[in-house]
C-alpha cells in the first residue's frame, strides 16, 4: 500500500491552448448573440411598432362594441362567453368602429381615450390592439381631427395587411398601418401633393368644387375594389347620401371623374372579397341629379322616383347590374349588406322604413346577384341587427334582443341551426365581427 504520509501527485489542469479555444468559443457565442440583438432591434425600428413577433390566435373570437352606461368599449367575445375588455379603458372613453387585421392578428378601432401632446384635447384617433395578450390598446395616429371608419381591403393581396383606408374631416386618407402615415385619396390630388402632416384632411374644401362639389360635401366611408383600382365611397349630401366610384388609374396625372351610382336617405355598402363587385342598398331612393331623371319621372316641376328602396350591384369596370331586389313602400327596407367570404350570398336586414330609419325585422341570405331576392331565405326572424359572416361562410354573428331584453350577441349556422346567445346578460353590444382568421 502507498504511504499515506507520500507527497500526493499534483491534479491534472487543462493545457493553456485549450482554455484559449474556450474562451474564443464563449466570445464568438456573445457576438452572435449581441449582432443578433442589434439586428432585431434595427429591425423593430424599421417596422415602427407595427410587427406581431406573437401572432395572435384569434380565431372564432368576435370583436364588438360594448355599450355602457357613461361610454362605450372594444371588447372581445370568446367561444365560451367570455368577454375581454380591452385594458386602459376609462368610463366615458367612445370605442367604435371596429376592423380586424386581415390576417387577424390583432384589431383596429377608433377612440377618445387619448389626448393631443401638444393641444391636450380629446379627438378620435386610431388605436391598435392584441386582444389575445389584451395590453393596453397603442394609439397609431396622432392629431385632433377625426378619424373614422377604417377599412382594410376585402379582397385578398399581397399588401391586404399593409393600409386601410379611413375618412377624417370629410376627406378620405389611406392609412399606412406600418409606417403610421396618411395621405389623402379622395378627391384626389396630383402626385405632387399627396403625402399629408399629422393633420391630415386639412385641406381646403374647395377640393370639393368641380365633379365632387357637384355629388356631396364629404366622405363617410370608403372601401377599396379590385387590387386598390377602384374606390367606392359614400358621401353626404345636404339631404341624404350617394354612392360614388372612383377610377385610381390617372393619365399623366389626371383622374377620371368620379362616377355617381344611387343616392337616398342612407346608403350601406360591401365588397365581394371574391371580385370585388359593391353590393349595397338604398333606403329612401333618391336621383343623384333630379335634373338628369330620365323623361319618364318627370311632369313639369314634379320628379317621380322608380322604387322607394332597393337593393343593387355594380362592378367598378362593367357598370350596374340588374337590382338583387327593390321594394315601392316602406313596409319593406333594407340594410347592413354583408358578402359572404365565396362572393355568392348577401346577409342583409329587412324591415320598415319609419323616420328615416329601418326598424330590422329579419335577418335574410339571398343570392348575390341580379333578381336574387326572389330566391331569399329566411335565416333570422325578430329585432335583428349589424349581421358578418364567419371566414368560413358557415356561420354568421348578428345583435338580437335576447330575452333579458339586451342586445345581445347571437350566432348561427348558415343552414338556421345551433342559434347560440354568446353574451347573454353580459350587457349591450353592438357591431359584432368575426376574427379573419379560421380554425
Amino acid at each position: 500500500m502507498p504511504d499515506s504520509n507520500s507527497p500526493k501527485s499534483p491534479v491534472p489542469t487543462q493545457s493553456q491552448p485549450a482554455i484559449a479555444r474556450k474562451l474564443i468559443v464563449r466570445t464568438l457565442i456573445l457576438l452572435v448573440i449581441l449582432g443578433t440583438l442589434f439586428g432585431g432591434y434595427q429591425w423593430a425600428q424599421q417596422q415602427k411598432g407595427d410587427f406581431d413577433l406573437a401572432p395572435a390566435v384569434t380565431a372564432d373570437m368576435v370583436a364588438a362594441v360594448q355599450y355602457l352606461p357613461d361610454g362605450q368599449r372594444a371588447v372581445v367575445a370568446k367561444s365560451d362567453g367570455t368577454i375581454v375588455e380591452n385594458a386602459g379603458y376609462n368610463p366615458g372613453d367612445i370605442d367604435r368602429d371596429l376592423a380586424w387585421k386581415p390576417d387577424g392578428n390583432r384589431l383596429f378601432f377608433v377612440s377618445d381615450r387619448g389626448t393631443d401632446a401638444l393641444k391636450k384635447v380629446k379627438s378620435f384617433n386610431i388605436y391598435r390592439w392584441n386582444p389575445v395578450t389584451n395590453a393596453a390598446p397603442t394609439q397609431r395616429t396622432i392629431g385632433t381631427r377625426g378619424r373614422s371608419n377604417p377599412a382594410f381591403p376585402d379582397e385578398p393581396s399581397e399588401d391586404q395587411n399593409q393600409s386601410a383606408l379611413i375618412t377624417s374631416s370629410g376627406f378620405v386618407l389611406e392609412f399606412d398601418a406600418k409606417e403610421q402615415s396618411t395621405r389623402q385619396v379622395l378627391p384626389p390630388l396630383t402626385r405632387s401633393a399627396t403625402v399629408t402632416n399629422a393633420e391630415e384632411g386639412s385641406a381646403s374644401t374647395s377640393q370639393f368644387s368641380g365633379a365632387y362639389g357637384g355629388l356631396g360635401n364629404s366622405f363617410r366611408i370608403a372601401k377599396w375594389s379590385r387590387n386598390k383600382r377602384f374606390i367606392f365611397a359614400v358621401m353626404r349630401r345636404d339631404e341624404g347620401e350617394i354612392l360614388i366610384f372612383q377610377d385610381l388609374q390617372d393619365k399623366d396625372g389626371v383622374f377620371p371623374p368620379p362616377q355617381p351610382i344611387a343616392a337616398g336617405d342612407r346608403i350601406d355598402f360591401a365588397i365581394s372579397p371574391k371580385d370585388g363587385r359593391a353590393f349595397y342598398t338604398v333606403s329612401g331612393f333618391q336621383w343623384p341629379d333630379p335634373a338628369k331623371a330620365p323623361k319618364e319621372f318627370r311632369k313639369g316641376n314634379v320628379v317621380t322616383v322608380p322604387y322607394r328602396h332597393a337593393v343593387g350591384i355594380v362592378d367598378p369596370e362593367k357598370g350596374p347590374d340588374g337590382p338583387v331586389g327593390i321594394s315601392t313602400n316602406d313596409d319593406l327596407a333594407f340594410s347592413a349588406p354583408k358578402i359572404s367570404p365565396d362572393g355568392s350570398e348577401i346577409a342583409i336586414i329587412l324591415g320598415n322604413y319609419k323616420d328615416g330609419a329601418l326598424e330590422g325585422k329579419q335577418l335574410m341570405i339571398t343570392p348575390a346577384k341580379a333578381a336574387g331576392g326572389q330566391a331569399s331565405a329566411l335565416l333570422v326572424p325578430g329585432e335583428v341587427f349589424e349581421p358578418a359572416w364567419h371566414p368560413s361562410g358557415k356561420s354568421l354573428v348578428y345583435i338580437k334582443r335576447n330575452k333579458a331584453g339586451k342586445r345581445a350577441i347571437f350566432s348561427i349556422n348558415k343552414d338556421g341551426t345551433e342559434e347560440k346567445d354568446l353574451t347573454g346578460d353580459k350587457g349591450d353590444f353592438g357591431f359584432p365581427m368575426f376574427s379573419p382568421q379560421s380554425k
